[in-house]
Order: structure tokens, then C-alpha cells, then sequence
């Protein structure tokens, strides 16, 4: 990714980058955008675990550890998107493409617009060094049904455990 100036220019270049991988549940495929979410959070110096019950359907589990016993704050969002038929969209569904300061495709506001804003939002603040009373986690799953359908045997406690929610 470019080097951004703003939070929101890093927001737009992110989420653009999100789009590009297509993501369509079925068959979901949501791993290369786990795995490119990863990237971009570790470059920050957030720790980031991926845990897959397929291996092409990851969920993401990112987080900056508390100082202490303090509340847990997650950032919760799916990384699949519902199908696009090309023929019906006036830009490429997965394109990304920015349009009069409008990003364009696939997910740009179900959800990948949330999992980019969430995922800037927790990798500037590992970037100021920010410490959080308790832990500030970003969840991002491969799909909204992700207990039941991606998540690896076992996991569904161990992952919400770690995400601080309940399926």
C-alpha cells in the first residue's frame, strides 16, 4: 500500500484494496484478505493470529494488549461479500475503483468499508503507541455465520474467548 497521509486516505487505499479480493460467500475464499489484513496490522506492530476451520475461509483476530484487568473494546466484522453480476454494475464489483470520492464495488459498505476503517483505526493507534486499559481486539471473520461455517473445531468458544464476545 502507498504511504497514506490522512487516516482517511489510508481508510480509502485499504478498503480499495479489500474490494480486489474477491471474497463472494459461496465459496467465501475470505483468506488472502485475512492474510492481507495481517500484513497491513503487523506493519504497525499489532499482533494478529489467523484461524481457519477451512483453510481458504480465515478469520482474523487482531489485538493491542490492555495494561491491565481493564474492560475489552472489539471491533467486530466479516470479511465475505454476497455475489455480483458484473452485467448490473456500472464499475467492476471488484475493481475498487474511487469515483467522485466514491469508492465503488463489491463490500465498499457491506462490510469491507467497517473492516478498513476498523482495521486503521486500531493499526494508528499501535503506531502512537496507544495502551489501552483492557485489550482492544479487531475481529475480522470470514463470514457473518462464522461460528458455524468457518471457524476452526474447537474455536467457536476459543476464538469469541479471545474476541471478548459470544457466538
Amino acid at each position: 500500500m502507498a504511504v497514506a497521509t490522512t487516516l482517511r486516505q489510508e481508510v480509502t487505499e485499504l478498503l480499495q484494496e479489500l474490494i480486489r479480493v474477491d471474497t463472494t460467500n459461496p465459496p467465501g475464499n475470505e483468506t488472502p484478505a485475512a492474510e492481507l489484513l495481517r500484513s497491513y496490522l503487523e506493519d504497525s506492530g499489532v499482533s494478529c493470529e489467523l484461524f481457519a476451520k477451512i483453510p481458504e475461509r480465515a478469520n482474523l483476530v487482531a489485538r493491542i494488549p490492555g495494561r491491565s484487568d481493564g474492560p475489552t473494546l472489539l471491533f467486530l466484522s466479516h470479511t465475505d461479500v454476497v455475489l455480483a453480476n458484473a452485467a448490473e454494475w456500472s464499475a467492476d464489483p471488484f475493481g475498487g475503483e474511487l469515483r467522485d470520492g466514491e469508492i465503488w464495488g463489491r463490500g465498499a459498505l457491506d462490510m469491507k468499508g467497517q473492516v478498513a476503517a476498523e482495521a486503521v483505526a486500531i493499526a494508528s493507534l499501535a503506531r502512537e503507541g496507544f495502551e489501552p486499559a483492557g485489550d482492544l481486539v479487531f475481529c475480522a471473520t470470514a463470514d457473518e455465520r462464522w461460528a458455524r461455517a468457518s471457524a476452526p473445531s474447537g474455536s467457536a468458544r476459543r476464538i469469541p474467548t479471545r474476541c471478548a464476545a459470544t457466538t
